[in-house]
């Protein structure tokens, strides 16, 4: 016995368990980050999914509102493909998919590219489509791919009088 009252076995004993305990954490702490990182990852991509979707319907609500060309002061606004871009980047917030593309296009009720958007009567429907590939912040960690190729399209019903 030693001074304290406790048997060299004691103190051997709990030192196995300490480093047994230093093991366990050694095995699942990794696995626990990994699948915090991956919450992580989803809840963002779930975020950006609704950011893109949000940009998609407030560009084809401007191709919608803006099917003719309006002039003030000289220039012309409306009806055309950059305007709807420039719709879209904006609600984007500075956030955009690795080579984003966005295209405009008069459409079917399920988004099939039937024409030009310009070229709309009322009663048919415009297209906004977004596509491009989103990226991942921690990809390696995760062994994941880099990137996936991801395509948002929002289709309105031109209803003008």
């Amino acid at each position: 016995m030693t001074r304290s009252g406790q048997s060299d076995w004691t103190k051997k004993k709990r030192a196995r368990r300490r480093g047994a305990v230093l093991v366990e954490a050694a095995l699942v702490l990794p696995l626990c980050m990994i699948f915090i990182l991956g919450m992580f990852e989803y809840a963002r991509y779930v975020m950006f999914v609704q950011l893109v979707n949000n940009a998609a319907r407030e560009g084809v609500r401007y191709a919608v509102a803006h099917g003719q060309p309006v002039t003030i002061a000289g220039t012309t606004y409306g009806n055309s493909t950059s305007d709807v871009t420039n719709i879209v980047n904006q609600y984007l917030g500075g956030q955009s998919l690795i080579g984003q593309q966005v295209q405009v296009y008069l459409s079917d009720a399920v988004g099939q590219n039937i024409g030009n958007w310009n070229d709309a009567q009322s009663g048919e429907n415009i297209c906004v489509r977004i596509s491009g590939d989103y990226g991942l912040m921690s990809a390696r960690l995760l062994m994941a791919p880099a990137t996936f190729p991801v395509q948002l399209q929002a289709v309105m019903r031109i209803e003008n009088n």
